[in-house]
Parts: structure tokens; C-alpha cells; sequence
């Protein structure tokens, strides 16, 4: 009864991401002034750069896979290179079909304890992961707007507040994980918290549980980034890899841009870098699978008029996303295939 309960959930979560995804297909389509021109645009570029740029997806992919497995080694996990990449790489899958990107680190989690990994272990090597994802990802995208404040004011105008609450609550995040991570009467400060939330009578079996997970799990977070901290060769190694992942991945709008005839001026790709950083990181709030709608609005104001018209915008948006999105899908789902086979 458990797994047909399981079989309808996972079915009825595959509908609901496929209406999703039409319905920001269908909003994108029938945003066009002609899907002709788009078809066009598309059918006319230059395949040897797509190829390029689908070689850099899959670059970007193995520098973020090998900096996990960076981790995993750092951490003492006895895991074979192959399959330490091929969990990595689930992520890209449960990520891009659950709401807030928040599926990935659940089921690398958990091949990775079937793998041998202890939960301690575990908790090290996806806590040390998202920190460095998030201090990368955000310190990214701060410097984008720093640099490019006018640009990014002006093109998203009035719906700037949209991006904002993104970029708040990443650093939020990120500032909150290392609070977590170092201040010593964090434990203390949640205790208060929850203990006053208890005070409220429905609330007070809920906050008492809370009370008593979130300990545990606030030691345990301390002592694995502690220990990450002592890791310095893991740390600065793993952070290396990210960084350079996501410059890889956020330079893949150059080549499809230049694969559509629009010539970009050299100063013109730190600007596509970071604008594509800032629209992929501080959309991920969206509670979209791999937030989708977001990713596509901010990518289509942050770029139209600057970089090129709206059509061809709408042309790279679309092989951009086909690039970045459905390939890390397909690889995704790939590894998932070989890690069930090989009962990883």
C-alpha cells in the first residue's frame, strides 16, 4: 500500500511539473510578436558554437561533480571517482524537478550513506558543499550588481523588488548558515525562539520537536564546518572548482549569442557572466521546479535591448535553457539509472 501511495505521489509530482512547464512555455510563446522570426533566428545559427556550448554545459557539470567529490574525499569517504561523480551528478536532476532546487542533496544523501559514508560524514560533504556553493554563487552576483547597478536597475525597472527578495533571501541564507556555523550561542538563541513560538497553544508539541531536532542538528553542523575550515587544501580546492564552474556556466550566453550572428564587444562578457549569475542565483527562490518562469523573465529584461533585440534574446533564452537545464536533466537522469543499477 506504501508503494502504490509512493508510485502516485511520484506521478502525481510528474503532471504537476509537466503543467508547469507548458504553461511557461505557453506565457514565453505567446509572448512573441512572431514564433516564425524565433524558429528562424534558431534554425539559422552556427552549430560548431552550439557544440561549443554544449561542450561547456558539460564542463560545468564535471568541475561542480568533482568539486563534491573534492568533499567526499576530504571527509575520508572511501568512494570510487566514477560513482562519487555520478551521485554528484543526480543533483541535477532531483534539483531541476523539485520546487526551490531543493531535491538533489536528499538523494545524494542518501546513496551516499548506502555507499558507506556515516551520517556524520554525509552531513560534511552536503553542508560543505552548500556553503560553498552559497558564499560562490552570491559573492557572484553581489559583484554583478555592484558593477552593473544601472544596467540591472534599468532593465528590470519596476519589477525590481522581484530580484531583490531573491538576492535577500540568498544572503540571508548564507549569512544564517554561518551564524550556525560559528556562533557558539546560535543553540541558545533557537531554544528562545521556539520555546516562545511553544508558548502559543497550538503550536507547543510542534516547537518542542523542533526544539529538540534543531539541536542536534545545529551541533552536528558546527562540528562538520569546523572541520571543514581545518580542511584548507578541500576548502580552497572545492571553492576553486565552484568558481570556476560557474564562470564556465554563465559564459555559455556569449557563445550562443555570437552563435546567433550578434557580435558581442569583449567588454560586454563580464556584464553577460554576471547578469546570467544574478538571474540564475537570486531567482531560485521561485517555487517552480529549477524555478522556472524566473530564470526565464530575468534572462529576457536583463539582456533585451542591451545585448540584442528581443527575439533573438528570446532564441538564446530558449537554447540557453535547453543547454543548461534539460542537458543537466538528461545527465542527471543518466546517473540516477547507473547508480540504481549498480546498487551504488
Amino acid at each position: 500500500m506504501e508503494n502504490k501511495n509512493k508510485s502516485k505521489r511520484k506521478i502525481i509530482g510528474n503532471i504537476i511539473f509537466l503543467i508547469v512547464v507548458l504553461i511557461v512555455l505557453g506565457i514565453l510563446l505567446f509572448s512573441l510578436n512572431d514564433i516564425n522570426e524565433i524558429w528562424s533566428i534558431i534554425t539559422s545559427s552556427s552549430v560548431p558554437l552550439l557544440l561549443l556550448a554544449l561542450g561547456l554545459s558539460l564542463v560545468f557539470m564535471f568541475l561542480t561533480n568533482s568539486s563534491i567529490q573534492l568533499i567526499t574525499s576530504g571527509v575520508g569517504g572511501n568512494i570510487s571517482y566514477k560513482d562519487g561523480i555520478h551521485i554528484a551528478n543526480t543533483e541535477y536532476l532531483f534539483n531541476a524537478i523539485t520546487p526551490f532546487s531543493s531535491g538533489g542533496q536528499p538523494i545524494q544523501a542518501y546513496y551516499f550513506m548506502k555507499k558507506g559514508l556515516s551520517g556524520d560524514q554525509t552531513m560534511s560533504v552536503l553542508t560543505s558543499n552548500f556553503i560553498i556553493y552559497q558564499a560562490v554563487s552570491t559573492l557572484l552576483g553581489t559583484v554583478g550588481i555592484i558593477i552593473y547597478f544601472s544596467a540591472v536597475k534599468a532593465s528590470i525597472s519596476g519589477y525590481a523588488w522581484l530580484i531583490f527578495i531573491g538576492y535577500f533571501i540568498n544572503t540571508l541564507i548564507l549569512v544564517g548558515a554561518v551564524l550556525m556555523a560559528t556562533v557558539k550561542g546560535f543553540r541558545n538563541l533557537l531554544r528562545s525562539i521556539f520555546r516562545g513560538l511553544g508558548k502559543i497553544k497550538f503550536l507547543n508539541k510542534s516547537m518542542t520537536k523542533l526544539e529538540k531536532k534543531s539541536f542536534g542538528f545545529v551541533e552536528r553542523f558546527q562540528i562538520e564546518t569546523k572541520k571543514l575550515f581545518k580542511r584548507k587544501r578541500v576548502l580552497f580546492g572545492a571553492s576553486g572548482l565552484r568558481l570556476l564552474s560557474l564562470l564556465v556556466v554563465n559564459s555559455i550566453p556569449i557563445v550562443v549569442f555570437t552563435a546567433l550572428q550578434i557580435t558581442i564587444d569583449p567588454k560586454d562578457y563580464l556584464f553577460i557572466i554576471m547578469m546570467t549569475a544574478f538571474a540564475t542565483t537570486f531567482t531560485l527562490w521561485i517555487p517552480t521546479p529549477g524555478a522556472s518562469g524566473g530564470v526565464e523573465w530575468a534572462f529576457t529584461v536583463l539582456f533585451t535591448g542591451i545585448i540584442a533585440p528581443q527575439p533573438v534574446v528570446i532564441a538564446a533564452l530558449l537554447i540557453w535553457r535547453v543547454l543548461t537545464y534539460y542537458v543537466g536533466i538528461v545527465s542527471g537522469f543518466g546517473s540516477y539509472i547507473y547508480i540504481r543499477k549498480e546498487r551504488v
